[in-house]
């Protein structure tokens, strides 16, 4: 991690994961492709809708962890036909989406060339102050 010199910097202790993750992706290149939405349905649903034409839900992987959702599309192997114009691009891909720790995946759905994920948040517990007893 790089030394940040700003007087908040010493109120985080133990967040140096976060600010490498931020460091990280401030220089990453996100692919436009596949184009997608994210909607907010309520304070605790969202959706993912990726537009994926040509593509059937045998192609597509999804896989959730605690912190990201993978969506995976294995590419076109179609070299049976010669193509005049091919403007429906069907090709590999790979996108990752950064979840908070409390955002579960609900299930996802398949239909008219549009892929919809979807997603809520957990209502995190309401934490106790712990008393810390001090030896002496």
């Amino acid at each position: 991690m790089s030394f940040l010199s700003s007087p908040y910097m010493s109120s985080f202790v133990g967040f140096d994961s976060l600010f490498d993750e931020i460091e990280r992706m401030s220089s990453v290149k996100q692919s436009t492709y596949p184009a997608y939405d994210i909607k907010k349905l309520s304070n605790n649903s969202f959706i993912i809708v990726l537009a994926l034409a040509g593509f059937s839900s045998n192609d597509l992987i999804i896989e959730a962890t605690s912190s990201e959702l993978v969506v995976c599309g294995n590419g076109d192997k179609d070299t049976q036909h010669e193509y005049i114009h091919k403007g429906i691009a069907k090709r590999a891909f790979t996108k990752t989406f950064r979840l908070a720790n409390n955002v579960r995946v609900n299930g996802a759905e398949f239909k008219d060339g549009l892929l919809s994920i979807h997603l809520y948040r957990e209502e995190p517990k309401k934490e106790t102050p712990q008393k810390i007893s001090i030896k002496s």
